[in-house]
């Protein structure tokens, strides 16, 4: 038999065979899709995270703890020799004299060396907390396992998740009850240069928020961001809400895009994120599932409940302070 041919009868063989292939994996993957929700439901209780199981612990218990009223707040997926540089500029840069508390966030077990390197190399107090509980918190009627993630990162639903927790679950926690303002600085944050102790400005301007850059979300970038500005507006109207920043409502919401605080950076007053007006709206955004279905984020999300329920004086600004500031730097 002629080279050819023979070339010419493995190939279709080749080619029954992996016609084959492909259609016992699209038939495995067909019924594994239908049935590994159902499977999931039989072996799995549906019993929420406990918030109160949470506890914050140190490395160095020997090291003395402070009776702040301020916390800063850093949320990291994974410890990296790169974080410590950022941390030593808040005791650098930041003006507070090393009493506001340093809390870690994390849900990657954290190796002794580098409790001891964080611990060694930064002056004030710092804590840790494992949050791994809150990657599995969805709300109680959301189903997670047959409800398609539009954004996928760090798995399928982690993004959200974190995005949810900055926006609701944070105000919710029991260990966060006794903390007056929080900051929150990203894991690829860095403050730059001299900076005021922004929780002392805040408390002498009777500020609830301290804010970062301006930004917008566009709707092909994130497709349903547009159905937040009808939920916001049907909102407003159905509760009867006086909304104390009007213009930022009204420039807020473009024909394609909503704005938002870039919110990697900034400092909240816990008790107005508590107050019952703020938390019913909050919940009112919670129920609608946007977060998760269509990754409404925490920025946009900041600025809208802003623009509804604080006045303009309650708002302070980064670049009115020059307090100098990067991102992904």
């Amino acid at each position: 038999m002629k080279p050819l041919r023979i070339f010419a009868i493995l190939s279709r063989k080749s080619k029954k065979f992996y016609l084959k292939l492909i259609l016992a994996i699209t038939l495995t993957y067909i019924i594994f899709d239908k049935y590994y929700c159902s499977f999931l439901d039989a072996i799995t209780t549906k019993a929420a995270p406990d918030l109160n199981e949470l506890k914050i612990y140190k490395y160095d218990t020997s090291r003395s703890s402070t009776s702040s009223r301020d916390l800063i707040v850093i949320m990291t997926p994974k410890f990296s020799t790169y974080l410590i540089p950022r941390l030593e500029q808040l005791d650098v840069r930041l003006a507070d004299n090393f009493a506001t508390p340093l809390l870690i966030m994390h849900n990657h077990h954290l190796h002794e060396n580098d409790l001891i390197c964080i611990n060694k190399t930064i002056k004030r107090e710092v804590m840790f907390l494992d949050i791994s509980i809150v990657f599995t918190l969805f709300p109680s009627n959301f189903d997670s396992c047959r409800t398609r993630s539009s954004w996928w990162r760090r798995g399928k639903w982690n993004y959200q998740l974190m995005i949810r927790f900055w926006f609701k679950i944070l105000f919710e926690l029991p260990l966060f009850q006794h903390y007056e303002y929080i900051m929150r600085l990203d894991d690829d944050s860095q403050i730059l240069g001299p900076w005021i102790n922004v929780f002392h400005e805040m408390r002498t301007k009777k500020a609830v928020y301290f804010a970062n850059d301006q930004d917008v979300d566009l709707e092909k970038s994130l497709p349903g961001l547009m159905k937040l500005q009808y939920t916001a507006l049907k909102y407003i109207i159905l509760n009867n809400i006086t909304v104390k920043q009007p213009e930022m409502i009204r420039d807020g919401f473009g024909e394609d895009y909503i704005r938002n605080y870039f919110n990697n950076f900034e400092v909240m007053r816990m008790e107005f994120f508590r107050r019952s007006n703020v938390r019913q709206w909050i919940d009112e955004v919670d129920y609608t599932h946007g977060i998760l279905k269509y990754r409404w984020g925490d920025a946009t999300l900041r600025y809208i409940t802003l623009a509804m329920f604080a006045t303009s004086n309650e708002i302070l600004h980064r670049q009115d302070y020059n307090l100098s500031y990067c991102h992904k730097c």
